[in-house]
């Protein structure tokens, strides 16, 4: 069974770091597409999606990371991906070559930020919030999307400092 978790960390306001885990391709892509499609209607204007945890990106993945940077460019905004992995960076040279559009790279999440100018600082006594979502066969997290779309919430205490 094909697994995503996708992790939201907001930085300021306009800033969003999306972490994704696991697999992303066919049966994953909308719960990722149900968290993108949105977002150029929103007050985020930077998206960067941090990848280096990603095992496998098909091209229905890369094509909803590329949808999603083409509406967030025409609402204003920017997407790009951070710390690629190998297979994913080869997926989007191969749609470069065929002169398609492709979403920026960066070699980190810290140097895509930079770039934006967003410093990814925290304000003292300020802790981000962090939102969590499974999809297919969820065993932990905030919440857990499954394949038929229905979640399950859990509360989770907050973290001792």
């Amino acid at each position: 069974m094909m697994q995503l978790a996708i992790r939201l960390v907001p930085v300021g306001d306009t800033t969003l770091v999306i972490i994704l885990t696991g697999e992303l391709d066919a049966t994953t892509t909308p719960t990722l597409a149900a968290l993108l499609d949105p977002l150029p209607q929103s007050a985020v204007r930077q998206v960067i999606i941090a990848a280096q945890d990603l095992r496998l990106c098909d091209p229905s993945g890369l094509d909803q990371l590329t949808s999603t940077y083409r509406a967030l460019q025409a609402a204003g905004g920017h997407l790009a991906i951070a710390a690629a992995p190998p297979a994913l960076r080869r997926l989007i040279a191969r749609t470069a070559e065929r002169g398609e559009p492709t979403v920026p790279l960066h070699a980190s999440v810290a140097a895509a930020l930079s770039l934006l100018g967003t410093t990814p600082a925290p304000r003292p006594g300020h802790r981000p919030e962090v939102r969590t979502r499974h999809a297919a066969g969820s065993a932990d997290g905030a919440s857990a999307v499954s394949s038929t779309g229905s979640t399950r919430h859990r509360h989770h205490p907050p973290a001792e400092e």
